[in-house]
């Protein structure tokens, strides 16, 4: 025999030794799957563990099991206690000082009693939990099977066990983001024309047109109308009507926000459904439905907000097949077309939008054709974006009095009542640049004030001015809607009044997670007023 057949002899015997072990190892990992399995459900604390965690805990096992001292020390150890709490954590939870305490406080008798109200299923899986680690642990040895010098196991375990950790967040987050948006995008175009409201009635509904200016990026704190010092609002901050301070937005973008509010969601889960929209809802009323916007429309469904606009009877976006910042147009571009939706010969009611660009980033180039309140040079040169933001907002608030106008001169000549709400999708936070200037950004950074938003409606019947300090939900939005308009169908099964003086009953958790989430009043509005 020569070499090369020595050579080939080794190989096949070592090929052999191989093959005859992939049935051995798969064993193993079933008995060690399972057995983490086992081990999570009987915690108490991983009722439904995911797959990540069952991964995770097999992993484990089978690394603890790669040494007779780990797997005899730590493993055996751990998965007996484990195995031992096992009965209780399936029927009862995972551990918690309640349980401890009696214990410690519980007799013989008492132990028997509730020993018995165990099922025995419960005691036949603590049971498995350490005969799987046994069975397992037994066969790799039995066969030679070492997983940790498995170059492939041990890339794959340490992928698994860092993307478990703190430093896997934002991939983690990217990966969820980037599944929901693609589901979303798969119902908007199952949905883009889906209606399931049935038919709806007019109950009481007061007006002949109904007007919403869906503002952007607008801080309720940033307004002199709530208290800011410098006077940028002096329509919303004299004019007969209701204003609202305590309505929170059910987002901090334009799309998380108003794919909530401009659709009745499932509010136990936070998500939209586009089925039930209120352009929809207001059209199964026999209500005429406008859409004006000087946002980006992109593609016809490409975005939830221009997928809702788009169920409206008639659409004009003055940035026609472009993203929000395709090309610089003023609000002020949209009055000559609201005009002519006003001169429209409608015999019944209409509801109409203006989603202007309002407060969006960067500020100033929202202000390049109206003055800023300040000359820059008067200013903390920190303060020079600010001032944009500031003026913005006296922009608004002029674009707000210029509406009103156009719809009291219609309402005079065409005898037609009116109603018309202002309110924004969020608000902004604070930033510094490389320069230390304060910015006020959406993006990596976390403020309470994303939340706090302006809500003001004026109507032409107001005779007085009205301001009330309540809690009102974004989440309930739509139903706040329908009542301002007077829909009723069978599926509002609540009925809210966005201009009350009460508070809403129910905000389905959006108080909670904004205090879960935000600091504490942490990011307040800055006066930027020249110090003299």
């Amino acid at each position: 025999m020569d070499n090369s057949d020595i050579f080939f002899s080794g190989k096949t015997i070592m090929n052999t030794k191989k093959t005859s072990q992939i049935l051995p190892a798969l064993f193993a990992v079933i008995c060690a799957a399972l057995a983490g399995y086992f081990i999570l459900i009987g915690s108490g604390m991983f009722p439904e563990p995911n797959v990540a965690l069952i991964l995770l805990a097999t992993t484990t096992i089978l690394l603890l099991s790669s040494s007779k001292k780990s797997f005899y020390f730590i493993l055996l150890p751990l998965t007996l206690l484990h195995a031992f709490y096992t009965p209780t954590g399936l029927n009862f939870g995972p551990p918690s000082y309640q349980y401890i305490a009696s214990l410690f406080a519980t007799d013989m008798l008492e132990t028997k009693e509730f020993l018995l109200q165990i099922p025995v299923s419960s005691y036949l899986i603590a049971f498995a939990i350490p005969i799987l680690i046994f069975l397992q642990y037994k066969s790799a040895v039995k066969f030679g099977i070492k997983f940790y010098r498995n170059k492939t196991f041990i890339a794959l375990a340490t992928l698994l066990f860092a993307y478990n950790m703190p430093l896997a967040e934002p991939i983690k987050e990217t990966i969820s983001s980037t599944l929901k948006i693609v589901d979303e995008v798969q119902k908007l175009k199952q949905m883009s024309q889906s209606d399931n409201w049935g038919k709806s009635t007019l109950e009481n509904s007061r007006y002949d047109d109904y007007v919403i200016v869906l503002g952007e990026s607008a801080r309720k704190d940033y307004h002199h109308a709530y208290g800011y010092p410098i006077e940028n609002t002096p329509f919303m901050s004299s004019a007969k009507g209701t204003l609202i301070d305590g309505f929170r937005s059910a987002g901090t973008n334009t799309v998380a926000s108003l794919r909530l509010m401009l659709t009745l969601p499932n509010k136990e889960k936070w998500e939209p459904n586009y089925s039930l929209s209120l352009v929809d809802l207001i059209k199964s009323a026999g209500v005429k439905t406008y859409w004006l916007s000087n946002q980006g429309m992109l593609g016809e469904f490409d975005t939830p907000v221009s997928s809702l606009a788009s169920k409206s009877d008639e659409t004009f976006f003055l940035k026609k097949g472009g993203s929000f910042n395709s090309t610089n147009f003023s609000d002020f571009d949209l009055l000559p077309k609201f005009a002519q939706v006003l001169e429209d010969p409608v015999q019944g009611k209409r509801f109409i939008v203006l989603h202007i660009y309002g407060s969006h980033p960067m500020a100033c180039d929202r202000v390049e054709d109206y003055p800023k309140i300040f000359d820059d040079k008067d200013l903390n040169p920190r303060y020079g974006y600010l001032n944009c933001y500031v003026s913005s907002i006296k922009k608004t608030d002029e674009f707000l009095k210029r509406v009103y106008e156009q719809l009291e001169e219609n309402a005079k000549k065409n005898h037609r009542t009116f109603s018309m709400i202002y309110f924004s999708d969020h608000g902004l936070c604070h930033q510094q640049d490389e320069k230390n200037n304060i910015l006020l950004f959406n993006q990596n950074c976390f403020s309470r004030e994303h939340h706090n938003i302006p809500l003001f409606k004026i109507s032409s019947d107001d005779t007085e001015r009205k301001e009330y300090k309540v809690f009102k939900s974004g989440l309930n939005f739509l139903e706040g809607i329908a009542n301002w308009i007077g829909i009723k169908n069978p599926q509002l099964t609540q009925t809210e009044d966005l201009f009350s003086n009460e508070s809403d009953k129910n905000d389905f958790g959006l108080q909670k997670r904004i205090d879960e989430k935000y600091r504490k009043d942490d990011d307040p509005a800055i006066d930027i007023r020249p110090k003299h």
